[in-house]
């Protein structure tokens, strides 16, 4: 337990980058598409303290589980904003992506210059994987239930589904921290995370 605890202490840097660069992505696209109220509100930055929620950041390090500030989004900006508002959801795990892919391409770097990095680079390039990974999970608040209603509009008004799917979310979360052993997100997300960690590190090494 203390262990989990120190590990989350040691690699919160690297979390607080990853989930600055994810809502940054949501910032600037919703900006490029039309929408400038993440701008307004002086979101469209990579500082950290533009998007780190301290409470969220607390919870990462208690139990594992968190949260950034989210990126406040108008879709009456927008011309299709089903569409769009899943555009703006893709951005973020697709910025984490990109992101392990640059710690990939220093992986390799290190792998030859400088050895004694390589488990830091690892890490940085494991978390960001599972950060994007996690935020496709098709369930709201997270960032694929909004590019699930990109895909099927039908759901984009549907307030009364998503307010129950958000306790199903909460429920796993919870089933997870207290019941490790019947971790159902851990069931789905880590296999799909290796597989695209496999990906990112094949394209470079």
């Amino acid at each position: 337990m203390m262990e989990a605890f120190f590990l989350r202490i040691l690699v919160l840097p690297f979390i607080i980058l990853a989930l600055s660069f994810h809502e940054y992505a949501h910032a600037w696209t919703a900006y490029r598409l039309g929408d400038p109220t993440a701008a307004r509100l002086g979101r469209l930055t990579l500082n950290p303290l533009a998007h780190i929620d301290w409470l969220g950041l607390l919870m990462i390090v208690l139990v594992g589980f968190g949260w950034a500030k989210p990126v406040p989004v108008n879709p009456m900006y927008f011309r299709n904003p089903p569409a769009h508002m899943a555009i703006v959801a893709a951005a973020g795990p697709i910025s984490n992506f990109l992101f392990a892919l640059v710690g990939a391409v220093f992986y390799s770097v290190a792998l030859r210059a400088n050895p004694a990095l390589l488990p830091v680079i690892d890490t940085f390039i494991w978390l960001n994987v599972i950060l994007g990974v996690f935020n496709l999970i098709p369930l709201p608040p997270l960032d694929g239930w909004r590019i699930l209603q990109g895909i099927n509009p039908s759901l984009y008004e549907n307030t009364a589904l998503e307010d129950r799917l958000q306790f199903v979310l909460l429920g796993l979360i919870i089933l997870s921290i207290l019941l490790p052993f019947f971790d159902i997100l851990g069931m789905v997300i880590f296999p799909i995370s290796r597989f695209i960690y496999g990906l990112i590190m094949g394209l470079v090494i």
